[in-house]
């Protein structure tokens, strides 16, 4: 900074009058010059710190686009990514993890006590969680601290759902063992079905001869039954075990489900116990008539069979886009949770005179024809069990 000279006022009794304004002048003269130089000195400043905010708000602009495109970049990605800081607080979420969690951003952000996966071992592996929203997710996560030198600064969490995912691999499993079991069964069945139809033809040879004879006839009608229900068990086995093929026709869907109905009375023998609603709201379906009525009479049968002392059931048809949506609802005790990933599995059943048969030729029905069985999570209206058969129109 260059140095400034000032020179001093100085005024006597003894200076004339015009010493006096020459020495006033003198002053005055520095005076403007300091102050020329001060006005250059101040605009040198202000063109510093001009060029330094210009600077400092290119910076901001330019972290306010790194941070919109983090944000932008958070928000796209599919798998869930939650955001800690070093207290352990939730510092940001994005859509997918709210999504996932099926949590609101104001319950997590900013909490230390989010029900969320944090402090769980965090090493990719599916586990079963309980989300926010009461929905029983399976999803695996990754949990990595953020460090700063030696510090730790924070952490980030990626959750990935996997409960698609997982599911349909239990289904593949699930229908791997069906079809190896239907396979075996359908084995069984036939090697047992020879030597039935002989026996079958002696239970009627003797219910026709003892006609007359009270005890005889008892017997022998007895024997007959007992030959007809193990008729209808291998019939169960050979669907099961079935190589496939589909008989395609044309089917009047209210016939259908009626003519189910009839079959699920009969099978069950006393009627009036139960009071069945049907409710069909589709026209017709290209299927296999028999295979699809055999598996609706099974799941209306056996929301008959669950309500041993009568009750209401409710059978419905729906049209889709694809084909037809059969849902079969009872009043009964509804279903046990660890039962529901094996009722489907040949010979499971949760009765003591079931045969365990009866849903497992209904899924296979439905994977014959491309579509889908499973029961209805949310339960029934009626308060018991739900099922839903999907059977997607078929290409004659």
């Amino acid at each position: 900074m260059p140095s400034t000279s000032r020179t001093a006022l100085s005024l006597s009794p003894e200076m004339s009058v015009e010493d006096a304004i020459a020495s006033f002048s003198a002053v005055l003269e520095d005076l403007q010059v300091s102050h020329a130089r001060l006005e250059e000195r101040a605009a040198h400043v202000e063109a510093e710190l001009c060029a330094a905010n210009k600077e400092l708000a290119t910076k901001v602009e330019e972290l306010d686009e790194v941070k919109c495109h983090l944000e932008s970049v958070l928000t796209s990605i599919p798998a869930g990514v939650v955001v800690y800081d070093a207290e352990g607080q939730v510092q940001a979420a994005n859509r997918a993890a709210l999504e996932i969690l099926g949590a609101d951003e104001q319950e997590i952000i900013g909490s230390t006590e989010w029900s969320g996966l944090a402090g769980r071992d965090a090493h990719g592996e599916p586990v079963e969680v309980l989300c926010s929203d009461g929905e029983t997710r399976v999803l695996a996560h990754r949990y990595s601290e953020v460090t700063r030198g030696q510090q730790v600064s924070g952490a980030v969490e990626v959750i990935e759902d996997q409960s698609v995912l997982v599911r349909a691999q239990e289904r593949m499993h699930r229908l791997d063992k069906t079809a190896a079991l239907g396979t075996m069964a359908g084995g069984i069945a036939h090697e047992i079905r020879n030597p039935l139809h002989a026996i079958q033809g002696f239970a009627e040879l003797l219910v026709r001869e003892s006609a007359g004879e009270t005890r005889a006839t008892h017997l022998a009608t007895r024997v007959r039954e007992g030959v007809f229900e193990i008729e209808a068990i291998v019939a169960g086995m050979l669907g099961i075990a079935g190589d496939g093929g589909l008989n395609l026709e044309e089917c009047d869907v209210a016939d259908l489900v009626e003519a189910a109905c009839g079959a699920a009375r009969r099978q069950c023998g006393d009627s009036n116990r139960w009071n069945i609603e049907v409710d069909v709201d589709a026209d017709v379906l290209i299927a296999d008539r028999i295979k699809v009525r055999q598996a609706l009479r099974n799941l209306i049968a056996n929301a008959c069979d669950v309500q041993p002392d009568g009750g209401a059931v409710s059978v419905s048809a729906t049209s889709t886009e694809s084909g037809v949506e059969f849902r079969v609802s009872d009043a009964g005790p509804g279903l046990r949770p660890q039962d529901i990933h094996r009722l489907c599995d040949p010979f499971f059943t949760t009765r003591a005179e079931g045969t365990g048969l009866g849903l497992a030729l209904v899924q296979r029905v439905a994977q014959l024809h491309a579509g889908a069985f499973e029961p209805d999570p949310n339960a029934a209206a009626l308060g018991g069990a739900s099922f839903v058969l999907t059977i997607p129109s078929q290409r004659a």
